[in-house]
């Protein structure tokens, strides 16, 4: 039976492998980012896998993400959300649910619902304009935590930028900071994002926080060789049809194609509706080895030019060259790659 059905595919040997590389190269414990379904890899999997081997915190964005982690049952792990709640309740009912603290508004607002603060990270904002406690708030944090004895879970930034020499700013002013407010009322301390984990030792932290890099999604300027991609987006050839017998492909008129002369269409089941956006006309597909070209993305469908080498039921894979699909699209592939719906099975080999 023809499975010509796309899936993005998770390699578990991979994934693991960029664990215990990361882990070894900071020797710090490691807090694996989850968001957008973790990056589109598939959230349940990913958690799954990394919690096997041993990994105790996970971070997300969204309730609706971290109740997903909560459904799969998981024993001594925590779920670290990094965006302010909708529902208090949810933390309280919760112990295993850690939460950013992005304003001294916000402290004081959970501090009052009953909050306990070693369910509580404070961020500390240097500029990145998201989220995060600001730097005229410190004397007054520092007057609260002295004068109510508080002992958080952790302190935490963000790298937001991306030339070494603002990294390094960063780094400094949070160490400072951390030194004002009394480093002893902090369990945890993490800053590094994946391309701080490349780029600084932090050895003021305790925890690195990696999110794209576990994937093999490497940040231009910070790649190392041995962190590998560990997914492919990958399904068959559906069917394939003369261009000579028809008029449009998908909602496009043939003749604004500039298809090669005698081309055959391959129809595959993949489309804007799965999150395949049509930014993507144009970029290459590998099948058989040979590259072939996006010409019309519909809803649901896909449609490439081919020749008589391919056949129905042949693999097609997508994404198969970050850089050049980067370079092409003129956007980063956690971008991309986390756009994939849940229309697309993800499936862990």
């Amino acid at each position: 039976m023809l499975d010509d059905n796309f899936k993005i595919i998770l390699y578990k040997d991979k994934l693991i492998k960029n664990y215990r590389y990361l882990e070894r190269l900071q020797n710090k414990k490691i807090i694996s980012v989850v968001k957008a379904n973790a990056y589109g890899h598939g959230l349940e999997n990913v958690v799954k896998v990394l919690s096997e081997i041993g990994c105790e915190y996970f971070a997300v964005t969204r309730e609706y993400e971290a109740k997903k982690i909560l459904n799969l049952k998981l024993k001594n792990i925590k779920i670290l959300i990094m965006d302010s709640l909708s529902e208090k309740n949810f933390i309280i009912d919760n112990t295993n649910i850690e939460i950013f603290i992005n304003s001294l508004k916000e402290l004081e607002e959970y501090l009052a619902f009953g909050v306990s603060t070693q369910q509580m990270h404070l961020k500390l904002d240097y500029g990145f304009g998201r989220n995060g406690i600001l730097q005229e708030e410190l004397i007054e944090l520092k007057e609260k935590i002295e004068k109510e004895n508080l002992k958080f879970k952790g302190i935490a930034t963000h790298i937001f930028a991306s030339e070494y020499k603002d990294i390094i700013e960063i780094e400094e002013n949070f160490y400072k900071d951390i030194k004002f407010l009394g480093k002893e009322n902090f369990e945890m301390i993490h800053f590094q994002n994946s391309a701080g984990v490349m780029s600084t030792k932090g050895e003021e932290c305790t925890h690195i926080r990696c999110g794209t890099i576990l994937f093999g999604l490497q940040e231009i300027g910070y790649y190392d060789p041995n962190i590998e991609r560990v997914f492919k987006l990958e399904g068959g050839v559906s069917s394939i049809k003369l261009s000579d017998n028809i008029k449009y492909i998908g909602y496009e008129k043939k003749k604004d194609l500039h298809l090669k002369k005698g081309a055959k269409i391959g129809k595959i089941k993949l489309g804007y509706g799965d999150g395949f956006s049509k930014r993507s006309e144009g970029i290459m597909s590998i099948i058989n080895n040979k590259k072939f070209r996006i010409l019309h993305i519909s809803m649901d469908s896909s449609f490439i030019e081919i020749d008589e080498s391919v056949k129905i039921g042949d693999k097609v894979e997508l994404f198969y060259d970050l850089e050049e699909t980067m370079k092409y699209l003129k956007v980063p592939h956690y971008e991309f790659i986390s756009m994939i719906n849940d229309r697309i099975e993800r499936v862990v080999l």
